[in-house]
């Protein structure tokens, strides 16, 4: 499964943001670089939409870390929405289900 980012929907009040395939070490450099990206275009309030993430590992774990800094550092918020098993095991395993808010889906993370 080939990796994919994509900005999904733009408000005033935040952007979701659809994340699929596989992040990991191959992709978490492109992952950090268009997140980076979106940031620096005056988004960021981001809901990142997880449901398509296949699998995670610490590589990726750092690119999302990566991303919660970036929103963080522009005034803005950094969701995790609709995350599959093998993904939300790795961040509640790294216990960084107390860093970032998780919500079940991207409707209930928008503000």
């Amino acid at each position: 499964m080939d990796f994919i980012i994509e900005e999904k929907e733009n408000t005033e009040n935040y952007s979701v943001v659809a994340v699929s395939g596989r992040l990991n070490g191959a992709s978490a450099l492109e992952f950090k670089r268009q997140i980076k990206q979106i940031v620096e275009t005056g988004k960021s309030r981001l809901i990142l939409d997880l449901g398509a993430v296949v699998f995670i590992d610490s590589s990726g774990l750092s690119a999302l870390i990566s991303g919660l800094k970036c929103a963080r550092e522009a005034g803005g918020f950094f969701r995790l929405a609709d995350l599959r098993d093998q993904p939300v095991s790795v961040i509640k395993l790294m216990m960084l289900d107390r860093v970032f808010d998780i919500y079940a889906d991207v409707t209930a993370a928008k503000p």
